[in-house]
């Protein structure tokens, strides 16, 4: 059996589950029930998202061939545990493919967003079962192996439902992923994060200047 069969067929299973290297990084709720997570983004699109009455806009679905009941319909946006995840650039088992791929998709403005935790729908999700399927999509000249989940990255359909299989709700998270990624969801698409909760960070990890 292959190895990822596992994560596609029993929802919430973790690499911790398995004994795997997971991320040391936590969802920590401080005492006024916050819950603090990092976002990163182009410089070019920071008036509109910091704009009164706009925000994160949540414009990707929770996509894999069956998502669970209580996600369908539903968009996202996403983000880190803390500003540079250690997984992000030395995994144990995907070496630094995770902050190549930021640098080259996702940008180099780091945002700090801090939610009222009981007011959003906050899950984390474990991106190494996309990451397994981007090792083989693209050449970075990293030596990596991943972790041998053996999912048919032809059409991506097996990693990202091992992806969505493996949204945790943040109160059910205690360090069980191994690239653990923030999801804010709502139904549709629309601001998923108002402009109030979210600020510039005050550190700029993959920059030196704003």
């Amino acid at each position: 059996m292959r190895l990822g069969e596992i994560f596609l067929r029993d929802r919430q299973k973790t690499f911790k589950d398995l004994n795997f290297v997971t991320d040391a990084d936590k969802a920590i709720i401080n005492l006024n029930r916050e819950f603090t997570f990092y976002h990163y983004t182009y410089e070019d699109r920071l008036p509109l998202i910091l704009k009164e009455n706009s925000g994160l806009w949540a414009r990707r679905e929770v996509a894999c061939p069956e998502p669970p009941d209580e996600l369908r319909d539903f968009h996202l946006v996403e983000g880190f545990l803390s500003p540079l995840p250690h997984w992000l650039s030395t995994s144990s088992y995907y070496g630094a493919l995770g902050l190549n791929l930021v640098k080259r998709y996702i940008g180099d403005i780091l945002l700090e967003i801090r939610i009222p935790v009981d007011q959003f729908p906050v899950y984390i999700a474990d991106y190494a079962h996309v990451l397994e399927c981007k090792l083989t999509e693209y050449d970075f000249g990293l030596d990596s192996k991943g972790l041998g989940l053996g999912y048919d990255c032809s059409n991506g359909k097996e990693c990202t439902q091992a992806y969505v299989n493996s949204y945790l709700p943040i109160h059910d998270y205690a360090g069980q992923h191994h690239a653990p990624i923030v999801q804010v969801v709502r139904r549709g698409e629309g601001i998923a994060v108002p402009s109030r909760f979210i600020k510039v960070c005050d550190v700029q990890p993959l920059k030196h200047s704003i």
